[in-house]
């Protein structure tokens, strides 16, 4: 059995390059034996391995490095496409809730996979939820990096941080496309600007004794990434933010609406023009503009927010009174406009 990554400057990632004689996304376990990849992004994020998020701390030197053809520039906390977008337009593939991966959910990410590639998304986004185990995690974002597209993961209130960064760490054996999202801070993708929020605020929600929770001060630190961005800026995080009505993003069946007051307030105050959001389950599939008012697929606005739903097929009423048996959206940003695309998976009789 032998493994081979090829590097070009720090890494040139087609997708993965596997040559052993299991397939890990069959048997994850089998990554326990690879030796560790000799790179500035691997070791930055393996120091960090037991962290929520970290404190902004730079390499001394950038370093270049190659992923889906692109080539970025790395300092720790940051990613910055060394070139505009070619088309004028980032496209956005985003996954929520996915869960676990069961057969059934193996073939509906297979399905949204395909799709995304059809739409040609420029990159994966992944908002949290992604399996409670840490093998799981490791399939789901190994199934993910095989587009060969960057994929970019942040935490939501199921996983364990210890075994999400493991998660991530094993799968850049093989896929170094895989970002975790939680410690890379601000993705520059020529064109838009992400910035992650990990975690969840409410810690009665967070399932896992080592879970994320995030606080006021993590609000202040996000606030600061987002001032040193340059516009336009899409906000990442599990949770959404607090909203208004039915049609919002937060709206929970009996509960109302339960989002975050404080990172509606950032982003009224930061003007974060842009959000990707997902756990409130029943709202997925729910866009709004910066009014709480719902915005229609396709249409061009300068305020977009968007729940993404749950990517897992599990059926689920959604509060329009529809069920859900696995959705994903394309985002997709301009200058300084965005729209998005639902896709929704049919429900088996």
């Amino acid at each position: 059995m032998r493994w081979i990554v090829i590097f070009c400057v720090v890494f040139s990632v087609p997708g993965w390059v596997w040559a052993g004689d299991v397939d890990p996304i069959e048997d994850p376990e089998v990554l326990g034996s690879m030796p560790e990849p000799d790179s500035a992004v691997y070791r930055y994020l393996r120091a960090r391995r037991l962290k929520c998020t970290s404190k902004w701390l730079e390499l001394g030197t950038p370093v270049e490095i190659c992923i889906g053809g692109r080539t970025y520039s790395y300092t720790g906390p940051a990613l910055t496409a060394k070139k505009p977008d070619t088309d004028g337009v980032v496209t956005l593939g985003v996954l929520g809730a996915t869960k676990d991966f069961s057969e059934d959910s193996r073939k509906a990410l297979g399905k949204f996979l395909k799709r995304f590639k059809k739409e040609r998304v420029d990159a994966l986004v992944l908002v949290g939820d992604i399996a409670a185990s840490e093998l799981e995690i490791t399939q789901v974002l190994l199934t993910c990096a095989k587009t060969g597209l960057l994929v970019l993961a942040v935490i939501g209130n199921s996983e364990g941080r210890a075994a999400f960064n493991r998660a991530i760490l094993a799968a850049m054996k093989v896929a170094p496309n895989v970002i975790n999202f939680n410690i890379v801070r601000r993705v520059d993708l020529g064109g838009a600007v992400l910035v992650s929020l990990p975690g969840y605020r409410y810690k009665r929600f967070v399932h896992q004794a080592n879970g994320c929770l995030y606080k006021d001060r993590d609000l202040k630190a996000l606030g600061r990434i987002v001032e040193a961005a340059r516009p336009p800026v899409v906000l990442v995080s599990h949770g959404p933010p607090a909203g208004r009505g039915k049609d919002a993003l937060d709206y929970a069946v009996e509960a109302g609406n339960v989002g975050d007051v404080g990172l509606g307030g950032l982003i009224g105050k930061r003007n974060i023009p842009f959000g990707l959001f997902s756990h409130i389950l029943e709202a997925g599939g729910q866009a709004v503009d910066g009014q709480d008012r719902a915005v229609e697929p396709g249409k061009w606005v300068e305020k977009l927010y968007i729940n993404s739903g749950s990517a897992n097929p599990l059926a689920w009423q959604l509060n329009s009174g529809e069920l859900s048996c696995g959705m994903a959206a394309v985002f997709r940003v301009k200058k300084n406009r965005a729209n998005y695309t639902l896709i929704r998976l049919p429900c088996g009789k």
